[in-house]
């Protein structure tokens, strides 16, 4: 049985989870008894009830709840409320998943199952992960209703499950021999990213400013997302210590440059696009005939694991790493078999 409150919002119980839902009675226009009953778009007690008055005054005020016949499409919705009241929070890699329903015409109180098929279906084709755009249009959906755009959210399918497989780290070896074979911003690049934790956006966008060789670290203040530079992510700065062999890359990436010069820049001393750098890495491994080939941001996890397996707390990894939260920290702990060996090894023996 669930729990009416004065909000017109009342909790239910299923399969063990607590629903927030909208239920209240109105009188339409033709002065016909009516009753809404909905579970809430937002499951927070306060978008709730939020979403309860809104709908309450609709519905006195016009004597119905269907949708406006002026609703705007989802693509004009985007482009008007939506990208100046919700979007300026988001970084500029984040607003290219939203620029891809800029295609959807349709009315946002037509949208339905079907069409986050359809979201889903496009995604796939780009071979990009179909969760983000799926989740990209629940954003917009949910935004049209709290600004008033949509009476309603629609009932969409339920999002894909996030994958649990843990990313890898490349070995030693492999980090090694690549510091030792590349040259120019491309050895730099991955002393930054490896020894140090930067991720290519950040690696973009480090000065000869941000590097200090006397107190032996560097310090993470901004980053290129898409080509815009910004806060890192996070939006915290960091400061990470700087080991003998990284200190010798950057001293001699730093000489001769002015402080607000790159640390890893083309030949005329401009940014480097993350395709450039990610295309260099594969180019570098193919020569070296390194079997997988890695990618470039899998040398931030040989950082992060390396660190936590030599023994460093999780919590000033984390920090080293600028993770808002431990559970992304944990994503970094890669088990070898090494690894395993050793733990087991630690249980009690027969006859002790």
């Amino acid at each position: 049985m669930g729990v009416r409150n004065r909000s017109s919002v009342r909790t239910e119980i299923r399969d063990g989870r607590k629903i927030l839902i909208v239920d209240f009675r109105f009188t339409d226009k033709d002065g016909r008894p009516r009753r809404y009953r909905r579970d809430a778009s937002v499951q927070t007690a306060a978008g709730a009830r939020a979403e309860a008055e809104r709908l309450k005054r609709m519905a006195a005020s016009r004597g119905t709840l269907d949708a406006d016949p002026l609703a705007p499409t989802l693509a004009a919705f985007v482009e008007g409320d939506f990208t100046k009241l919700v979007m300026v929070r988001f970084k500029p890699s984040t607003r290219h998943g939203y620029e891809q329903l800029l295609d959807m015409r349709k009315r946002l109180d037509a949208i339905g199952a079907a069409d986050a098929r359809v979201v889903e279906a496009d995604a796939l084709s780009r071979k990009a992960k179909p969760r983000y755009s799926l989740v990209c249009l629940r954003t917009v959906l949910r935004s049209a209703v709290e600004l008033g755009a949509l009476a309603t959210m629609p009932r969409l399918p339920r999002l894909p499950a996030k994958s649990e497989k843990l990313p890898a780290a490349p070995p030693l070896v492999v980090v090694v021999q690549t510091i030792a074979a590349a040259d120019g911003w491309l050895r730099v690049a991955i002393a930054l990213a490896a020894l140090a934790g930067l991720r290519c956006g950040e690696v973009r966008a480090l000065e000869v400013r941000d590097v200090d060789l006397d107190a032996k670290h560097l310090i993470v203040r901004r980053a290129f997302s898409a080509d815009e530079v910004c806060d890192p992510k996070g939006r915290d700065e960091r400061a990470v210590p700087v080991t003998p062999l990284l200190a010798s890359v950057l001293a001699e990436a730093c000489e001769g440059k002015g402080p607000r010069a790159r640390l890893a820049s083309d030949a005329r001393g401009e940014a480097l696009r993350e395709a450039a750098i990610g295309g260099a890495w594969r180019r570098l491994q193919g020569q070296l005939g390194i079997e997988p080939a890695w990618r470039f941001h899998q040398l931030r996890h040989f950082f992060g694991s390396t660190c936590l397996r030599g023994g460093g707390n999780v919590e000033v990894v984390r920090r080293l790493l600028g993770h808002k939260d431990l559970a992304s920290t944990t994503r970094y702990v890669h088990a070898t078999e090494r690894d395993v060996v050793a733990a087991v090894a630690a249980l009690p023996r027969a006859g002790q």
